[in-house]
């Protein structure tokens, strides 16, 4: 039997993901850091690529700590999610544990709620991974 790292399955969560939404570019696991746990398509080397995995990982570190503190702030409970919409598409960041987080970008002509939905249960399905001993 193969054992499958870790590493491995949450790769192959976020390539399911994009290869079934037509409108999802990327996804990216980003830990509280800033940093890179996995990503779909693979993160490049490439820190000056927008949409890359390395700047899409560290605004969303930005994003998630941002909506936490205003969220505590106004006494309005934990992040469920954030969406920020622009001229070109969405992102949606996702809460998986404490300590990471799920970010999808999304073109302009997808179906919004679809791939917010299939996002909230592949973050569901993180969650349980990074949770597994």
């Amino acid at each position: 039997m193969t054992t499958q790292y870790r590493e491995d399955t949450l790769t192959q969560t976020l390539e399911t993901l994009t290869r079934n939404m037509s409108g999802i570019r990327a996804a990216v696991i980003v830990n509280v850091d800033g940093l890179v746990i996995a990503a779909y398509p693979p993160a490049s080397d490439d820190f000056n690529d927008p949409q890359g995995g390395h700047s899409v990982a560290a605004t969303t570190a930005l994003i998630t700590g941002l909506a936490e503190r205003t969220l505590q702030r106004l006494a309005q409970g934990n992040l469920d999610r954030v969406m920020i919409e622009g001229e070109h598409g969405a992102i949606g960041v996702y809460p998986c544990t404490d300590d990471a987080t799920l970010a999808v970008l999304i073109d302009k002509q997808a179906k919004l709620g679809l791939a917010l939905t299939l996002a909230r249960k592949t973050a569901a399905k993180i969650r349980s991974i990074l949770n597994k001993e």
